[in-house]
């Protein structure tokens, strides 16, 4: 009643010293997980290429002077990286032996989600600065400072690796009884 593995229906299909498989002909939550892995690595890609398109659109017809665009552009390009760094680490995880790519991949991802939430605060801000606080918000070098700021997060995943290089990488839940680890 509460969920689990429902054995009804399954049977082994092939079996040996290193692997089991077996058919059902039942779902389980197992297989929501596989279709919904499948819908997110779907939606990362449509969301790759229409954000692909809003670049391109932005930057050939020259819809990038002024500051809310010149944002949308920053904020665009994080997203872009974002999804493109996300799709790639499933091409990347066929390669158990390279940690280096493991470690980078996880570098990226962590260093594009920040870039993402910053750009969409500096966002904020300037909405508010543009709508609240309409008179006397003259600021020199607007836009280097919000890019500064916008592309900074590299200080926090360089402070993440400056205390322990191992925060990216490998990670042991537990050891089995015959010596081997779930490393993740």
């Amino acid at each position: 009643g509460s969920g689990g593995w429902n054995s009804d229906g399954c049977s082994v299909q092939n079996s040996t010293d290193n692997e089991t498989v077996c058919g059902c002909n039942h779902l389980t939550s197992f297989a929501i997980l596989l279709i919904l892995t499948f819908i997110t690595y779907i939606g990362c890609g449509i969301s790759a290429i229409f954000l692909s398109v809003t670049l391109l659109t932005y930057l050939s017809f020259k819809l990038r002077k002024d500051i809310p665009s010149k944002i949308l552009i920053q904020l665009c390009l994080a997203l872009l990286l974002l999804n493109l760094v996300f799709l790639v680490d499933a091409w990347l995880a066929l390669y158990p032996d390279s940690v280096g790519l493991c470690i980078s991949t996880a570098w990226f991802l962590h260093y594009f989600l920040l870039v993402t939430f910053t750009w969409m605060g500096l966002e904020a801000v300037h909405m508010y600065l543009a709508l609240v606080k309409v008179f006397n918000t003259y600021i020199s070098r607007y836009m280097l400072k919000f890019s500064l700021v916008g592309w900074v997060p590299m200080i926090v995943v360089i402070i993440v690796i400056a205390i322990d290089k191992d925060n990216y990488g490998l990670v042991s839940y537990g050891r089995f009884s015959d010596g081997t680890s779930d490393d993740l």
